[in-house]
């Protein structure tokens, strides 16, 4: 029963995030509604100040720079998601600076504000391009097993591993300009909460 009630609670989660533009704001709603993030605290980025990666050649065309664009570059940036000393998610984006505000630019490479609360001005979207599940509290065909495996108890709990799912979204200006790919990896810490007690 506890892994049907983990299985729905991602289920939950990830179509909340499919659902809305900004993952962090959502991210945060979430935690707040079961508890793991006081009222009016926000979550904080951790930034790898030196981190740099090629964006995938198969993701790149997203971001229409395969044609000439009058110098335009693009640049890198990876995060990860924490408040009260757990990580909920780490993203990696790349993104286009000539099609961004100089202060968005500069924010996203001197300070940790999360991505999505920079460029909130552009009022974007999200296109998702690719979703993936990392783990699932079920085994394959579940359904058609005579058993599951056994629920967790306090003195054996569930082993979760360090990634649930991915979520891979190019975002758009609201002009529908593309200027940002970004891939989002949640850990199960949105799910650090001790579940119903069955009776």
């Amino acid at each position: 029963m506890h892994r049907l009630m983990l299985a729905t609670l991602i289920s939950q989660m990830e179509n909340r995030l499919l659902a809305e533009n900004s993952a962090t704001q959502t991210l945060e709603h979430w935690l707040r509604e079961h508890a793991l993030l006081g009222a009016h605290e926000t979550l904080r980025a951790e930034r790898e100040a030196s981190a740099h990666s090629p964006c995938p050649s198969d993701l790149l065309a997203a971001l229409d720079l395969t044609t000439p664009q009058g110098g335009q570059s693009l640049r890198y940036r990876k995060i990860r998601l924490a408040g009260h000393n757990r990580i909920y998610s780490e993203a990696e984006n790349w993104f286009v600076p000539e099609r961004l505000t100089k202060t968005m630019t500069e924010a996203l490479e001197q300070t940790d504000t999360p991505f999505g609360r920079v460029v909130s001005p552009l009022r974007f979207t999200r296109q998702l391009i690719r979703r993936e599940t990392l783990w699932s509290p079920l085994p394959d065909l579940w359904e058609t097993q005579p058993h599951l495996p056994n629920s967790a108890t306090e003195a054996d709990p569930l082993a979760l591993p360090p990634h649930l799912f991915r979520h891979i979204a190019l975002l758009r200006t609201h002009a529908g300009i593309p200027f940002s790919l970004v891939v989002e990896t949640y850990t199960p810490q949105a799910f650090a909460f001790p579940p119903p007690v069955l009776r």
